[in-house]
């Protein structure tokens, strides 16, 4: 039986080069992520398949069995069971390979990587559960050797930045990130869209705080604030989460979409920035970086609208009737739709003015057909609902406040008109996908 392995010889020679430097190992260590991605495999090697509860097989992975050793009562295991669910209640992580990933950087940090593998290679026939025989950790020699290693690993100093772990359900390598700290303000002045579980910067307000730091770009990713972890899970907390902060510093933590030396952007945020659906973001992996460099207000996005069969005279938008606008009170909410129709038509007021209206990409905007004067142009932060009544099918409306929605106490319900129904459907299918790309004010 062979007493060698390829993966153990390499990491070997990792921690050989490692420990010869005498020096503590960061994320800007060279070898670093080659270094990780051994110990993965090693750990992924021979993995068996587990059955569920339901008897469905789950996937082989390793970091089954370092829970299931993190649950065992073993005084030994003490520090090891609460790195483990720290581990698993990290929001950053969704995917298994995340969390042993990130399981394997802050055991590394925590000099104790060796003693889930100890516990499994000393249990008698513990190992032979979750490896096949021909595998490093399913083998009795292999296996000893590894937590040897391992062992000596754990009298290294690591200090890895534990928070850069938004992406380790893609990759080992690992974004620039970056720690900032605000005075205290009610908004930083970034919006931003959710998109493949990220929350993608899409816009920096002019003079804003967050604009006086060059450090934050479009196309940055805002992974925390003042120690909460901004996800998908999270957004919907994320005006309460600002709201906590009033009077106080803000602290939040940046993750870049390129390197601020070389400006290679990093993979994983391309395809954020891809899925994003928003021309202007795409433009950023296109045009130089220089450009970019600037708010979002000097960009000029364009319509996704240009290619509307109701285009006319080259005049990009569709043409509805403005009806006019109604005050609805404190309440934004979709149930004002009808209730502002009935209204504003009780009343009899009916202005019916041609107009165009167009979705863009951040908002819409309505002109006047002849002499295209703005009568509204609203983000799509600032409109709470759109919709149309049932009793009413050629009449449509959006609700807007006065400022944000989220934190608006005062709408307005503006109302408009088309003979033709399948149009007022399309353009409340825009209003929607404009609604589903947003855009929440930080």
């Amino acid at each position: 039986m062979s007493v060698s392995d390829p993966l153990i010889k390499e990491l070997k020679g990792y921690t050989r080069r490692f420990t010869e430097n005498r020096a503590d190992i960061t994320d800007k260590t060279e070898e670093l992520t080659l270094f990780c991605r051994c110990l993965e495999k090693c750990f992924q090697r021979g993995v068996s398949i587990q059955m569920n509860p339901m008897g469905i097989p789950n996937f082989p992975d390793a970091l089954q069995w370092m829970k299931d050793i993190s649950r065992r009562r073993e005084d030994s295991l003490i520090s090891y069971t609460s790195i483990v669910e720290t581990v698993l209640e990290n929001q950053k992580v969704q995917e298994s390979s995340g969390r042993l990933r990130l399981l394997i950087r802050t055991c590394l940090n925590r000099k104790c990587l060796h003693v889930p593998v100890g516990y499994l290679v000393r249990t008698p026939f513990l190992a032979l559960d979750y490896y096949s025989p021909n595998s490093i950790l399913g083998d009795e020699i292999l296996g000893e050797i590894l937590y040897s290693v391992l062992l000596q690993i754990s009298r290294l100093n690591f200090r890895l930045n534990l928070r850069n772990a938004s992406f380790l359900d893609d990759t080992w390598d690992l974004p620039e990130c970056c720690s900032l700290d605000f005075v205290p303000c009610k908004t930083l002045g970034l919006s931003v869209c959710f998109t493949r579980g990220k929350t993608l910067i899409i816009k920096i307000k002019k003079h804003s705080v967050a604009a006086e730091d060059e450090r934050i770009e479009v196309g940055d990713v805002l992974d925390e604030i003042n120690g909460n972890i901004i996800s998908i899970q999270t957004r919907a907390n994320l005006h309460k989460i600002m709201k906590k902060t009033a009077c106080l510093p803000i602290s939040v933590h940046i993750v870049k979409y390129r390197n601020s030396k070389t400006k290679e952007t990093f993979a994983p945020i391309v395809n954020v920035i891809k899925s994003s659906g928003l021309d202007h973001m795409k433009q950023l992996l296109r045009s130089p970086a220089l450009e970019f460099m600037k708010p979002l207000e000097t960009q000029q996005p364009s319509s996704p609208q240009k290619e509307d069969k109701t285009l006319q005279e080259g005049k990009p938008g569709c043409l509805f009737d403005y009806c006019g606008s109604i005050c609805v009170g404190r309440e934004g909410d979709v149930k004002q739709i009808e209730k502002g129709i009935r209204r504003l038509l009780h009343i009899g007021n009916i202005k019916y003015i041609p107009i165009r209206f167009e979705c863009l990409e951040i908002g819409v905007k309505i002109t006047q057909n002849f002499d295209n004067k703005v009568i509204f142009d609203y983000s799509y932060m600032e409109i709470s609902s759109c919709g149309h009544s049932v009793n009413f099918p050629h009449y449509f409306a959006f609700i807007s406040g006065e400022t944000n929605c989220s934190i608006a106490t005062n709408f307005e319900a503006h109302i408009f008109y088309h003979k033709n129904e399948t149009e007022v459907q399309t353009i409340l299918q825009s209003l929607g996908q404009g609604f589903y790309r947003t855009h929440f004010a930080v």
